[in-house]
């Protein structure tokens, strides 16, 4: 594409911050929403033109000469679409329309939690043994998801302590989860992990409150669209912070103007504050609103799909805006929670696949039961895929088949890993200690524990007995964790037909 572009934006969810005040306050949303539209040069004049009709057409709702989206309050939407009065149907349904094939959309959804705990672990990578972007997800998760006041004010408050809350927290979930072991057991074991993780974080950091998430799926968004030429207004505010962080992401053309001289960002404003209030609905739908509340199953209220033929249209509507308009794959972003973005389009998805309102009702106690399958599914997908996406490489030199040491393969630090791990020779370990140099220590494919150790300026990589298991994956477990225990000094010895390793 060469044509230059038009982009207008607006955000929901202002406060980025998150302390005693916000947390207590009954509109608090934990996700900061963006929202950007966008058209060819040559379309703003029509473009503008069919959305001031629009404007004209509700001008008893504006409020100080603006439409804005808070014309539709949020009890309006506490069950999406069905709860919505015939007027407010009307002027959805009339804002659905103007979109076509020549409005460009891209929005994104990030969570404030998250971007607190990321700064938590950002010494901490995904390796081969720990995937540590699943784990950071499943903490923001479960934060989000059971609130606990005391960890949401000591994030802002008293982050020297948040660790040591996170900890406590943890530890009544798993007592609380005792109480629902069969539908909690997983949950319960990666709470486990967290413990353990969280036993080697330093206390000591300062969150670093900025605003480049706004921006950072749109960039992505404009090199996959190979756009070039474009310019982005910004709803104008006070410190001019935004416009900084648009430009830190590499964002050119970035200008500030009222959304009064704007068409672009008041309609980007009104989809904003849609996303927003559905999200909110979602959220305070199926959240726990205590701690032993966490033990139960939580689904949809029924009330979201008892609906009109209209409300149904609402929906497939803003399906084709959402998921089918100008597809791309950066169109959504958000980090990695994303529980209340899947949720909401898989809502969509779901609802608009329904021909008509009768396929609904008849089965309508069932279907809140059918949604719930169908979102945690997706859920558990993007959780799967999470996982798998995280690639470690190996630090070893694969060796090629016309090499005389095909045999085996070359570590980093120069030691012999035999294919077949027969061939591995095996420490030797007795009675009286010895210590040794260990460079570092892994598992094979078989999961046999190995060493490597230098011992008279060479490299050897042993096998180890297979009671040292347990001992060497603690210690990956260290190391994936961001811990470098290697080189050390090391004594192996047997004690009472024990085996046993000491770190110096």
């Amino acid at each position: 594409m060469t044509n230059k572009f038009n982009f207008y934006y607006d955000e929901s969810e202002h406060s980025r911050k998150i302390n005693n005040q916000t947390i207590q306050q009954e509109n608090y949303y934990d996700n900061f929403i963006t929202s950007i539209v966008g058209w060819k040069n040559e379309k703003n004049k029509e473009l503008e033109e069919k959305y001031i009709d629009f404007e004209n057409k509700y001008d008893e709702r504006k409020s100080k000469g603006e439409l804005k989206s808070t014309t539709i309050k949020p009890k309006q939407l506490k069950y999406g679409f069905s709860s919505l009065s015939k007027d407010n149907v009307e002027f959805i349904n009339d804002f659905f329309d103007l979109f076509n094939e020549e409005v460009y959309v891209y929005f994104s959804v990030t969570s404030k939690i998250e971007y607190i705990i990321l700064q938590l672990f950002r010494n901490y990578e995904n390796s081969m043994f720990i995937n540590t972007d699943s784990m950071k997800y499943s903490i923001v998760k479960a934060i989000v998801l059971y609130r606990p006041k005391e960890i949401i004010n000591g994030m802002y408050e008293s982050t020297s302590e948040l660790v040591e809350l996170l900890k406590i927290f943890f530890e009544e979930r798993i007592e609380e989860n005792k109480q629902n072991h069969k539908l909690k057991k997983m949950e319960t074991q990666a709470f486990k992990e967290y413990l353990l993780l969280l036993e080697s974080i330093s206390e000591d950091f300062k969150i670093d409150w900025e605003y480049r998430i706004a921006f950072d799926g749109f960039s992505h968004y404009l090199k996959e669209l190979k756009i070039e030429e474009y310019s982005l207004l910004l709803d104008m505010e006070g410190v001019g912070t935004t416009s900084v962080a648009a430009h830190q992401v590499g964002l050119t053309n970035v200008l500030e103007i009222d959304s009064k001289e704007s068409v672009g960002v008041r309609w980007a404003d009104m989809l904003a504050g849609l996303i927003s209030k559905f999200l909110k609905s979602f959220h305070q739908d199926l959240r726990y609103s205590s701690i032993s509340d966490g033990i139960n199953k939580k689904i949809l209220s029924i009330n979201w799909f008892k609906m009109t033929e209209q409300q149904l249209l609402l929906y497939k509507k803003f399906h084709y805006i959402i998921s089918c308009l100008n597809n791309n794959w950066y169109k959504s972003f958000s980090g990695l929670y994303a529980d209340d973005l899947l949720t909401f389009v898989s809502f969509l998805e779901f609802v608009s696949e329904y021909e008509s309102i009768e396929e609904i009702q008849k089965d309508i106690e069932m279907i809140p039961e059918y949604f719930n399958t169908k979102v945690c599914k997706r859920l558990e997908e993007y959780f799967n895929s999470m996982q798998s996406s995280s690639h470690f490489k190996l630090p070893i030199t694969l060796v090629s088949k016309s090499d005389s040491r095909k045999e085996y393969i070359v570590g980093k630090h120069g030691q012999k890993i035999y294919y077949d791990e027969s061939k591995q020779p095996l420490l030797n370990i007795s009675k009286k200690p010895r210590k040794y140099c260990v460079l570092s220590a892994g598992v094979t494919k078989k999961s046999t524990p190995i060493v490597t150790i230098k011992e008279h300026n060479e490299v050897f990589c042993y096998k180890l007995p297979s009671e040292y298991s347990e001992w060497v994956l603690d210690l990956i477990s260290l190391s994936g964790a961001g811990i470098n225990v290697f080189p050390t000094m090391v004594e192996f010895g047997l004690e009472k037909e024990n085996y046993y390793a000491e770190i110096d």
